[in-house]
């Protein structure tokens, strides 16, 4: 089976910040906000949604296709070496000529909150990629459509659905940039959608829907909920799954995406929806124990034990 990863390649500048921002925060002050942060330990890391999903797969055994952009600068090309360098094509990221490689800038506080801001630079490049092209039958692919550039993120829902491919629609931090309807749009056919809690609020604001409402448009619901785990709802039933424990925590950005490699991994092998959320906690759990999105390492044989500890399943393609 093919995982199809779109979204964004992107340069992390990760600090740490010892208090916890809403400390500072002076809530009748908002409409002049101005703050300074003193952070600790900053680092320049490989990152991006597309990027750190592939980097799990990858430590899953996965050999995902991405669909991407990158600048023509060093960043960029460092990135496609970095790409290759995992055994992975780089045929469908795109190489954007007199643009930046997209960058984050991320501050996460004592209390797991976090601050980012984002340059998307290359990122807003539409990619070449086309569902219709790839091998096979389409119930042969499974993709997620994760935070990237706006073009794309519009072409490629309705061109799975219309391919037959399933897809998980992840809009992140890219809700504010569509209207209502075209997150509808975008949602339309997917087997899931797949956010954070406050993502979740704020796309049933962007959409005026009721979260009942959401089943007309995708079969169900994820909602990553940090340190306290994840929610599965359906139309049938909702599922609290708890985190799997981390040896430590060092820094909890990248974790929903590494969630995600680990949800995507199952499913790709037969697993059910629920056991392969378990599958992403558990993914999750190795993330937030380096600093960087792509910066910790585990083997198949590691997740399996700790997975089996934590949840008393085994997943039949690590096992």
């Amino acid at each position: 089976m093919t995982i199809i990863c779109s979204g964004s390649l992107a340069f992390d500048r990760l600090a740490d910040y010892s208090g916890v921002f809403g400390d500072l925060v002076i809530a009748e002050k908002l409409p002049l906000l101005n703050i300074c942060f003193l952070v600790d330990n900053v680092e320049r890391a490989h990152g991006g949604t597309a990027g750190n999903i592939a980097y799990n797969l990858v430590l899953l055994g996965e050999k995902p296709l991405i669909a991407a952009a990158v600048g023509d600068d060093p960043d960029g090309r460092d990135y496609l070496e970095r790409l290759r360098g995992w055994g992975l094509s780089t045929d469908h990221v795109r190489l954007v000529s007199e643009a930046a490689t997209a960058g984050a800038y991320i501050a996460s506080d004592s209390a797991a909150n976090q601050l980012l801001f984002f340059n998307p630079g290359a990122m807003t490049a539409e990619t070449d990629f086309v569902p219709s092209r790839l091998d096979g039958p389409a119930e042969g692919h499974l993709a997620i459509v994760s935070p990237g550039g706006f073009a794309d993120m519009k072409r490629l829902c309705p061109l799975y659905r219309e391919a037959g491919v399933r897809f998980i629609f992840d809009p992140g931090q890219q809700i504010p940039a569509f209207t209502g309807p075209e997150l509808l749009s975008m949602l339309d056919g997917a087997s899931l959608l797949a956010t954070n809690e406050y993502e979740l609020d704020l796309f049933l604001q962007r959409t005026g829907l009721a979260f009942a409402d959401l089943y007309q448009y995708c079969s169900a619901v994820l909602t990553t909920l940090g340190a306290d785990g994840s929610r599965l709802a359906t139309p049938r039933s909702t599922q609290h799954i708890m985190p799997a424990p981390a040896a430590g925590l060092k820094n909890p950005t990248g974790a929903g995406d590494a969630y995600r490699a680990g949800l995507l991994a199952g499913l790709a092998h037969g697993e059910d929806l629920l056991s392969s959320c378990r599958l992403g906690s558990t993914v999750a759990s190795f993330c937030v124990e380096a600093s960087g999105t792509q910066n910790h390492s585990f083997t198949p044989g590691e997740v399996l034990a700790r997975h089996f500890r934590t949840f008393r399943e085994t997943p039949s393609f690590l096992g």
